[in-house]
């Protein structure tokens, strides 16, 4: 009898101990649910309340645009997705604008290409040579065509010239003159008559021309030119004549003034040249000279 009450008591108590741990199990087990649930929501309560900072922020940069822009009205009512507005994000003048700065700027940066482009490409240096016929009177010598080819010479030089549209020039010729003399009879058994004739002398010529071009290419190597300058010039023999004139019955050296229209078309120069003497040639009398010359010249 003992034995069975004793294994009664100790069923009872196996049976109470084990739904004591199924009920804690069970507790436990909802704590765990519960807590879960309870970060879960916490973790969505969060999240909400950064979307809805989010929405606040937006809300208000769009209110501060709104204030300093209204055309970002059209934008935030894009970005929020109503549909019933037909703006569209970038108004159309601000993209006429944008368009109209593009295309300027691409005009100046294709200008300034081309500018460089033509200074890179422009021939700035020219050397020459050239030659050509003349033609010398007297100042206030009247020719009326006579006699006119007797007065021909010829001249051979050569250039340098530097620089763009307005340039400067310099070289050195060697030009032959004939000039007409004329010497009145003085009535004497040994000079009865006038004497008129030709003195064929040679001259070194060193030119200076400040010039411009008129119209050019684009690399200045074809062009109209104008140029103004001066000449030293210096006789270098003189011929026998029946004057009996010496190069030592000459100035040694006197000065002209220079004007020049040239024509260039490629490697070809043509040029027409006047000389005007400020001083006479010979040491007494009336001898300024006045030369017409033209040259055709090779460039280099």
């Amino acid at each position: 009898m003992k034995t069975l009450t004793k294994t009664v008591l100790l069923a009872a108590g196996v049976c109470s101990t084990s739904l004591v741990f199924a009920q804690q199990n069970s507790y436990d087990d909802r704590y765990d649910r519960y807590d879960r649930n309870d970060r879960t929501y916490r973790r969505d309560e969060r999240r909400d309340d950064r979307r809805m900072e989010e929405r606040l922020d937006e809300r208000r940069e769009y209110n501060r645009r709104e204030e300093e822009e209204p055309r970002y009205n059209n934008r935030y009512e894009e970005r929020r997705g109503d549909s019933r507005r037909d703006d569209r994000m970038y108004d159309e003048r601000d993209l006429s604008k944008a368009y109209d700065e593009g295309f300027e700027d691409g005009q100046r940066n294709q200008i300034v290409s081309e500018r460089q482009e033509r200074r890179e490409n422009y021939k700035h240096f020219t050397f020459g040579i050239y030659g050509g016929a003349n033609s010398t009177r007297f100042e206030g010598e009247t020719t009326n065509g006579q006699g006119l080819t007797g007065r021909l010479g010829y001249q051979l030089g050569f250039l340098v010239r530097a620089g763009g549209r307005v340039y400067g020039q310099i070289g050195a010729e060697y030009l032959t003159s004939s000039s007409q003399f004329y010497k009145a009879g003085d009535g004497q058994a040994s000079n009865v008559g006038d004497l008129i004739g030709n003195i064929d002398q040679r001259y070194l010529h060193i030119p200076a021309y400040i010039g411009v071009k008129l119209a050019q290419s684009d690399r200045g190597v074809s062009g109209i030119r104008l140029a103004l300058g001066a000449e030293y010039a210096t006789p270098l023999s003189t011929d026998k004549n029946d004057f009996n004139l010496s190069n030592a019955d000459f100035q040694a050296a006197t000065v002209n003034g220079l004007a020049n229209i040239g024509f260039d078309a490629g490697p070809i120069a043509l040029d027409f040249v006047y000389h005007y003497g400020f001083a006479d040639v010979l040491t007494s009398g009336n001898s300024k000279r006045r030369i017409l010359g033209v040259n055709l010249g090779f460039k280099f």
